[in-house]
């Protein structure tokens, strides 16, 4: 992992991973998580990878773990009229910032996924998760804020299985826009409507 180089010189060296989720998704927010980790907490990043590797269990009592230890980290998100207004990058970009900012400390060495982003001298790493453990910690605590309120807007929009799709364009949440039509909660820029 990228971080072990840097901790073997410098264990005290605060690392912060982030990671986006939600993007590619048909309706509801783009979220980011950042985490700031230095070696003193490799112990609790003993299960940590890919939160598309893990069940939703187990990213649950991971994240449970981060909130029980008080590692620092921060959440944000763009709904989806932000991202209908400015585009899905720029919403992508600022979430990264703004939940980077939040936690950043000079000096801190900042990864992120995949995404570039010209602040904090931040270091955009391909497979992100794979390479990375605070990135991994990032898209697990993302994942589970993001899961989590789309969860809890399943309720009032009912027709679209949110609480199963979490806002992802699956066979069954196509067939629902194709019969109800968008919600207020859908991105309209993304074209979903079918032609």
């Amino acid at each position: 992992m990228i971080e072990d180089k840097i901790w073997k010189s410098n264990p005290d060296k605060y690392i912060i991973g982030s990671d986006e989720v939600g993007r590619g998704s048909f309706a509801g927010p783009i979220g980011a998580a950042s985490v700031r980790v230095n070696y003193h907490h490799i112990s609790l990043l003993a299960d940590v990878k890919d939160s598309k590797k893990l069940s939703p269990k187990k990213r649950n009592s991971i994240f449970e773990l981060v909130q029980k230890n008080e590692i620092e980290f921060s959440y944000m998100e763009r709904d989806n009229k932000f991202i209908d207004l400015y585009g899905i990058k720029l919403a992508n970009e600022k979430v990264l910032e703004d939940s980077i900012s939040s936690i950043f400390h000079h000096g801190d060495i900042v990864y992120v996924d995949h995404f570039k982003i010209s602040k904090f001298n931040a270091v955009s790493l391909i497979r992100g998760e794979d390479n990375c453990r605070p990135i991994a910690l990032a898209s697990i605590i993302a994942k589970v804020l993001r899961d989590k309120f789309m969860v809890e807007i399943s309720n009032k929009y009912n027709k679209y299985a949110f609480e199963k799709n979490k806002g992802y364009g699956t066979k069954e949440h196509r067939l629902a826009i194709q019969k109800y039509g968008l919600s207020d909660i859908h991105r309209k820029s993304f074209n979903l409507m079918p032609k």
